[in-house]
């Protein structure tokens, strides 16, 4: 299907993939992939760069349209849409306290923090030493013992981004509810009935020398909730046991056009290319709705948070200026940033390996969102 065919600007579209092109070439990331989808029609689809080699640590392999990159915190809207599932089933209830799925969870002042708070980002659960310590996130006893001895950092109610807390709580909310790892269910529930159930969030061995590598491009340290992200991701989530690890909302692996054609099922409400319903619209728009507007505790940054997703508002948002209600999506480590948008129908996944920080992350994608915006017509 051309743009043409799906109604888009071309000249336009062309300006934003030229865009992501010359980010690449100034050495604003190694490489990446551009994927833009419009009423189920692909609309662009572009790879830069190395995936692997650039400081001439190993041979240089470029990045193509295949190559599995992690998306980190990309994943988290996957994790809230697995909860989604749940509730739709009535096997949840978001008001109801984590405590009634995990008791154990309920020690230490946190007995009321509810599904909703920590899809929400305001149980106020952080947990940097567990962050800092990948060779337990492979042991799921030793991540329940963190959560149930963790005593919050903040208040419950407060707007406290949860970088891995996010997924260890609702993941183990998944798993006691429904009975099997929160990847094996969200494959046979969302992915796999999408076409998508090449998305994993665990690494297999047979990826190895394949996948591309994280680089810090910033400055150093760059911390966030007391862990510094350049080491985390440069060499943590690069080695074992992170890459074969179930990093619930914080790695998945998958390529952009697979990311992007998970948007385009929300997009449509729920829908798949095939016609198969896999949520009901209206749980869609719920999830993909602001529900909470502030400063942000842990990056001490503005954010606008749904349900799982970090969406856009009529003030500038990293969407772009003003007026990005209609978008929601979310980041991951800083150098990826996948979305759909009510308001315009698209779908895409901005995919990159350079990850510099905040600045840089809102001075990179806040124009190339932009662009493909604009791009659309009615």
């Amino acid at each position: 299907m051309s743009p043409a065919s799906v109604r888009v600007d071309a000249e336009r579209l062309a300006r934003a993939v030229d865009l992501f092109r010359a980010q690449q070439a100034r050495g604003l990331f190694p490489g990446g992939q551009l994927v833009v989808r419009r009423r189920r029609g692909l609309v662009a689809s572009v790879a830069v760069g190395l995936a692997r080699g650039a400081r001439g640590e190993e041979a240089a392999a470029p990045a193509t349209a295949s190559t599995r990159f992690n998306m980190h915190s990309a994943s988290k809207p996957l994790v809230g849409l697995c909860i989604a599932r749940l509730e739709e089933a009535g096997a949840v209830a978001l008001e109801a306290p984590v405590a009634r799925y995990v008791p154990e969870f309920a020690a230490n002042g946190k007995g009321a923090i509810t599904l909703l708070d920590v899809l929400t980002h305001r149980g106020g659960v952080l947990l940097p030493e567990l962050i800092a310590s990948p060779e337990r996130w492979a042991d799921p006893e030793a991540v329940l013992r963190a959560l149930a001895d963790a005593v919050p950092s903040y208040p419950r109610g407060t707007l406290a981004y949860h970088p891995h807390e996010f997924g260890w709580i609702l993941a183990e909310v998944v798993r006691r509810v429904a009975g099997e790892p929160l990847d094996a269910f969200c494959t046979r529930e969302l992915l796999a009935p999408a076409g998508l159930g090449e998305m994993a969030f665990r690494g297999e061995a047979a990826w190895r020398g394949e996948v591309a590598r994280t680089y810090w491009v910033g400055r150093r340290p760059h911390r966030l909730n007391g862990v510094d992200l350049a080491p985390l991701l440069e060499t943590t989530f690069q080695a074992e046991p992170a890459f074969s690890t179930l990093v619930p909302g914080a790695s998945l692996w998958t390529d952009a056009a697979h990311l992007a054609g998970f948007y385009e099922v929300l997009v449509a409400g729920g829908v798949t290319r095939e016609g198969r319903r896999l949520l009901r619209e209206e749980t869609v728009r719920a999830y993909t709705a602001r529900a909470v507007f502030g400063l942000d505790r842990a990056n001490r940054v503005p954010m606008t948070v749904g349900r799982g997703f970090l969406v856009g508002a009529p003030w500038p948002s990293f969407y772009g200026g003003w007026g990005t209600s209609g978008c929601f999506g979310h980041a991951g480590a800083l150098d990826t940033l996948a979305f759909g948008d009510h308001a315009t129908g698209l779908a895409a996944a901005l995919v990159t390996n350079g990850s510099g920080g905040n600045m840089d992350f809102l001075r990179r994608f806040r124009p190339l969102v932009s662009a493909l915006r604009k791009a659309c017509l009615s």
